[in-house]
């Protein structure tokens, strides 16, 4: 997968809250769709960082009273894989673990957080979130 190169100067030149914000916005509109049943009392106050090989960039993401929010303290586990991958995961069309024990997807930091994480990953169907992206991202992407 590769970015429309506007998109990837933008993001390359943005500080990390926009981007963040633009993710932990659209979880929430679907948090509902994609995790009906999760609680994520597990990720309660934690900080996520995702971090994409490609271009040295990364988010993270924290939740807090039932909502994603962006995070505001050092991360408590790294997620690190190439945006591609990353988008291989959420289309399910490769999952985490073939990718963690190829060495494209790396977890640092706490490793019990990092695999829960990475097992919701596995189990999540993101499709609902694409539907929110507009339509020359995802014909970009590939949809």
């Amino acid at each position: 997968m590769k970015l429309p190169t506007p998109l990837l100067k933008l993001l390359q030149a943005l500080p990390e809250t926009p981007p963040a914000f633009a993710v932990v916005t659209g979880l929430n509109l679907v948090q509902k769709q994609l995790w009906p049943e999760e609680d994520f009392s597990w990720w309660e106050g934690r900080q996520v960082r995702m971090a994409v090989t490609d271009f040295d960039f990364g988010i993270t993401l924290s939740y807090q009273n039932g909502r994603f929010v962006c995070g505001d303290a050092p991360a408590d586990v790294t997620l690190t894989a190439s945006l591609a991958d990353y988008w291989l995961i959420a289309r399910r069309q490769e999952d985490p673990d073939t990718l963690f024990f190829q060495r494209r997807l790396s977890i640092t930091g706490d490793t019990e957080l990092g695999l829960t994480l990475k097992n919701l990953m596995d189990a999540t169907d993101f499709a609902p979130l694409f539907k929110i992206f507009p339509k020359p991202l995802r014909q970009a992407w590939g949809e």
